[in-house]
């Protein structure tokens, strides 16, 4: 406990806390810390104003008006859920997470200092910060103090053993999803001894990776009442059904009585599938209805990303987007769904790696109304799912655009990063037509590219498990630059005005100092280090004398039709080590780089937003 907080106790004289002056050494040593502590708290404090200082507040009220009366009663039930999704979350991070959080939030009103952890610590839902290459910015000192009874034999008089719920300095890189000491050597030569079924289980967005010690007497008996019996250090396969089942069973009858109140089919189809595969684990009926959603009501809700396994990228963590359509602006992206099977016909890589069954990519844009789950830190501004390669072969890709999140850090952000770094005669290139075509073109070329492929040996198998730890990095490298070349693709069939043609590069080019401020431990951030290098490398981007960058339109389009075809190419053959490669030596904080972040740093522009959910609240108050 603080040293505030124990003379509090003792100026009531309570008979649990022994008077620190009984003794005068032990008088002048909690002076000592006293001192210290309040130095150290001083400290800290400016530290984390700082990093709060980082993100610039936004209040989201979208419209609801286009709301029926059932989708409206619905809407309670399925923000519900989306706060148990969120719960999960926290407990998939690290296994004391969920509990510092219910301790620093039960404290947060002690002091302003302690508001300010609370602040923070909730938009990185853990102890590391995002934006930070995860560094912990709370100390031990700042964890979680429970009471542990059953530690020691009852005393009269006495509570029990206090401990602190401590975390590693160094975020995990399999978070809370493999055993603390397990390695990657030591789950290869395990999953070598599974069967195929076992290793496609082992390796599945939707399971944990246990030992037989760490396991309860409870969740070690199988669903006829059997036990399993395997040796003390084997690793064993728990489905996430089984693993977050209060969470699950709880999640899925919030969204069933959801489903019973919406006037939405499609909406009605989406939660009751999805109630399904919480408690199945089976989730390709309800992504197959995710994809077929068609109501003003959007929701996206499950484990879908795998940005935390930073281990293997293998599973999914929980999440939750609730917002309303935007009709208009959903009508106005049909254009790119619709050209994906001859974008994929001619993407720069060698023919063999193509597919000729690419389907139109369906394409929501809405206004987010709510998230909850993995959703920590820099906030996304749109995504495309489902992630599971039998629907991704089978009917392709959906995306979702959150248009007034994106309007929000164009407006708040790369605006101001223009008038930062761009030399003054491109800053006119930098719009907001060009940037949200680009998000949009984003979203669409994950959905083609490599994404199930066969090896030299004949062996079947997908991009991610052969990338494992650089799949996400390069996936969104990907994504991104291919999603330039794509644009220029467009605007030389006609199918796009040629005034993006210029415009789209210098918005990229202000995008990419954006992205980068993520951290090179981000896979969007490191993927931007990764193109921004090579650009500048090929002389597509350019550093002026006063410091600033331009875009040379007459090299950027090689430059970014070689990067295209460099990553797809490296997909396409699963190859590990050269992915690793091409990140280690691309995907770091050059020079240039350095100038351009100081500069940003110098003018305090923020990283980015803060959603703060003012219509969602209200509704929660009304709950």
């Amino acid at each position: 406990m603080r040293c505030d907080e124990y003379k509090s106790c003792l100026a009531k004289e309570s008979r649990e806390y022994v008077p620190y002056d009984v003794n005068g050494q032990y008088g002048q040593l909690f002076s000592i810390i006293e001192e210290r502590y309040k130095e150290n708290t001083e400290s800290q404090s400016l530290t984390l104003q700082k990093q709060m200082n980082r993100y610039v507040p936004i209040h989201l009220e979208p419209d609801l008006t286009s709301l029926s009366e059932g989708d409206r009663e619905a809407l309670g039930y399925i923000l519900k859920a989306a706060i148990v999704i969120d719960d999960i979350f926290y407990e998939q991070v690290w296994n004391s997470n969920k509990m510092l959080r219910d301790w620093l939030k039960g404290h947060s009103e002690f002091s302003p200092f302690d508001k300010l952890k609370w602040a923070y610590y909730s938009i990185n839902k853990s102890t590391w910060s995002c934006l930070d290459e995860n560094k912990a910015f709370l100390s031990t000192a700042d964890s979680a103090v429970q009471l542990l009874t059953e530690a020691t034999k009852p005393v009269s008089g006495w509570k029990g053993i206090e401990y602190r719920a401590a975390f590693p300095l160094h975020k995990p890189p399999g978070a809370n999803f493999y055993p603390p000491d397990m390695d990657k050597a030591e789950f290869e030569l395990w999953k070598s001894k599974l069967t195929d079924k076992e290793q496609n289980d082992a390796t599945g967005f939707f399971t944990v990776i246990k030992r037989h010690d760490s396991l309860s007497s409870s969740s070690l008996t199988q669903s006829d009442g059997s036990d399993q019996t395997k040796t003390k250090d084997d690793l064993f396969i728990v489905p996430y059904s089984k693993e977050y089942r209060p969470f699950l069973e709880k999640a899925a009858e919030l969204l069933e009585k959801a489903s019973a109140c919406s006037d939405s089919p499609s909406l009605k189809n989406l939660l009751r599938t999805k109630a399904n595969a919480f408690l199945s684990n089976d989730y390709y009926e309800s992504d197959i209805a995710w994809m077929e959603l068609d109501s003003n009501l959007d929701l996206t809700i499950g484990p879908y990303e795998t940005y935390e396994d930073s281990l293997f990228s293998y599973k999914a963590t929980f999440e939750a987007f609730v917002g309303i359509r935007d009709d208009t602006a959903t009508s106005q992206v049909k254009l790119f769904g619709d050209q994906l099977q001859d974008l994929e016909k001619n993407l720069p890589m060698d023919n063999i790696f193509k597919s000729d069954s690419i389907s139109a990519a369906p394409i929501r844009v809405i206004n987010l109304l709510y998230n909850a789950g993995d959703v920590k830190g820099p906030q996304t501004i749109a995504f495309n799912l489902p992630n599971d390669e039998r629907i991704v072969n089978e009917r392709g890709t959906s995306m979702v655009m959150l248009k007034n999140i994106s309007e929000a850090k164009f407006k708040h952000i790369l605006k101001p990063i223009a008038d930062a770094c761009i030399r003054e005669e491109q800053k006119e290139y930098v719009d907001f037509e060009p940037y949200y075509t680009h998000i949009v073109c984003h979203e669409c070329c994950h959905g083609i590219g490599p994404h199930s492929i066969t090896l030299p040996s004949g062996k079947k198998t997908t991009v991610r498990r052969e990338l494992q730890e650089f799949h996400s990095a390069l996936e969104e490298a990907k994504a991104d630059i291919v999603g330039l070349w794509a644009l220029n693709f467009l605007i030389k069939k006609g199918l796009l005005p040629k005034s993006l043609s210029q415009s789209m590069y210098v918005s990229f080019l202000a995008g990419c100092f954006r992205s980068i401020r993520f951290g090179l431990e981000e896979a969007h951030g490191k993927g931007q280090a990764l193109q921004f290098n090579w650009l500048y490398e090929k002389g597509a981007f350019v550093l002026q004398s006063d410091g600033k960058f331009s875009v040379d339109f007459t090299m950027v389009e090689d430059a970014v039709e070689s990067l295209s075809r460099e990553i797809l190419t490296i997909q396409a053959k699963g190859d590990k080590p050269s992915a690793q490669s091409l990140l280690q030596s691309r995907a770091t904080l050059t020079q240039p780089l350095r100038m351009a972040l100081e500069r940003i740093e110098h003018m305090q522009v923020p990283v980015d937003i803060a959603p703060v959910f003012s219509t969602a609240n209200k509704l929660f108050a009304d709950i």
